[in-house]
């Protein structure tokens, strides 16, 4: 089984009414690598609703759909303020933060 120091992201699909489903869909190294994750689980099931789980450091993010839509049209549009935010978030942050960001950089 991996390290959790190694995969320390757990990407989970979340349902609006039920919230986080259980089962992980992925684990990742780096916060980038888990939207990655989500994007990916995106364009193979059309799914949009994802939770983000830093084990290391005991938070969450949310990738609601508007946030999954910004984060597409940010990637495609602004590849360095893309991986910038992704990383700092990943050093330190929190979801404000990462809907705030979102909301000034990636206009939809």
């Amino acid at each position: 089984m991996p390290s959790p120091i190694v995969n320390r992201y757990a990407v989970h699909f979340n349902l609006p009414e039920e919230g986080k489903v259980p089962h992980i869909i992925g684990q990742e190294p780096s916060l980038l690598m888990a939207v990655e994750s989500c994007l990916k689980a995106h364009r193979s099931t059309g799914h949009t609703d994802f939770v983000i789980e830093d084990t290391g450091k005991g938070r969450q993010f949310l990738v609601t759909r508007d946030r999954l839509l910004r984060l597409i049209y940010l990637r495609h549009n602004d590849r360095p303020r893309y991986f910038e935010i992704l990383n700092r978030l990943d050093r330190d942050g929190d979801q404000d933060e990462l809907a705030s960001f979102l909301v000034e950089h990636a206009p939809i």
